[in-house]
């Protein structure tokens, strides 16, 4: 499959008569199917349907919270492909918002609401020649086992900002310490809304950051979900990316962004460059 298809398959959502709003504290805060939204309506009391939007009841983030876990629990009822994580996402306007409620992570997907993900990319510059630390997931992951990605990635879990995220996660799959990202930058963002089952939508927001380090760099992961990391010529990369799907989805997106922003990816080397610029 293409780049630009892969790409194509992040952004593969359109708002249409299948989906109903929901709406908390006056925000449009997600999209939900129409198969859910029967479930949710007829079992859970706290919301209710109006003119295909899906309302909370209640603005109290204690209420909101219960709510919440009702429709957890009434998908669970429901045998709706729904397995919590145990892992807890806030629901908020803009990742540095007010937090509304709390929501189990596997929950973000079936009601469309946004999740905040940090992305770093170590590399290694020698002249014009770049090196990328890539990990290779542990084989016994639940979600794309063995697949390649990049340097440091997860989500920004409830209660936390975009940095201490970072830092937790820097520090659980690479050992990395404070003072080994002093000089980490923040490069910047990439959304996409995928619809990733029938009744599924996931609308992240991943932030992205650029480490350059020495050779004396050597990531090494503490939480077991790195099988091995690689230093890997970003040419190499690029080929694994544009010819097999070794690379997580979303990885290709931030390896992608990496590349274009040092120059190293043209039309030249990435036959629909300007296809995949324009999504």
């Amino acid at each position: 499959m293409s780049l630009l298809r892969k790409f194509q398959d992040l952004n593969n959502f359109f708002y249409d008569k299948n989906y109903y709003e929901l709406i908390c504290n006056g925000y449009k805060i997600g999209y939900v199917h129409r198969k859910i939204a029967k479930n949710i309506i007829v079992n859970v009391k706290d919301l209710f349907l109006l003119d295909r939007k899906i309302y909370f009841k209640y603005t109290d983030k204690t209420k909101l919270n219960r709510t919440v876990s009702k429709i957890a629990r009434a998908l669970v009822k429901e045998k709706i492909s729904f397995e919590p994580t145990g892992e807890y996402f806030s629901c908020r306007k803009t990742v540095d918002g007010k937090e509304f409620f709390k929501l189990d992570r596997k929950l973000l997907e079936f009601l469309g609401i946004r999740g905040y993900g940090v992305h770093l990319i170590a590399y290694l510059k020698n002249n014009n020649s770049y090196k990328l630390w890539v990990p290779k997931r542990n084989k016994e992951k639940l979600v794309e086992p063995s697949k390649l990605d990049n340097t440091v990635a997860g989500g920004v879990k409830a209660g936390e900002g975009i940095f201490s995220a970072l830092q937790r996660e820097a520090y659980e799959e690479a050992g990395l310490t404070r003072h080994d990202l002093k000089n980490v930058k923040l490069v910047g963002t990439i959304n996409y809304k995928w619809k990733k089952t029938p009744y599924t939508l996931r609308r992240d927001t991943l932030y992205l950051f650029d480490l350059e380090v020495d050779k004396s760099f050597k990531p090494n992961c503490l939480d077991g979900e790195v099988q091995e990391f690689r230093l890997m010529d970003w040419k190499k990369v690029l080929h694994l990316m544009q010819n097999t799907n070794l690379v997580k989805n979303n990885c290709n997106l931030v390896f992608f962004n990496f590349m274009m922003r040092h120059g190293l990816i043209t039309h030249e080397n990435e036959k629909d460059y300007e296809e995949i610029l324009m999504l």
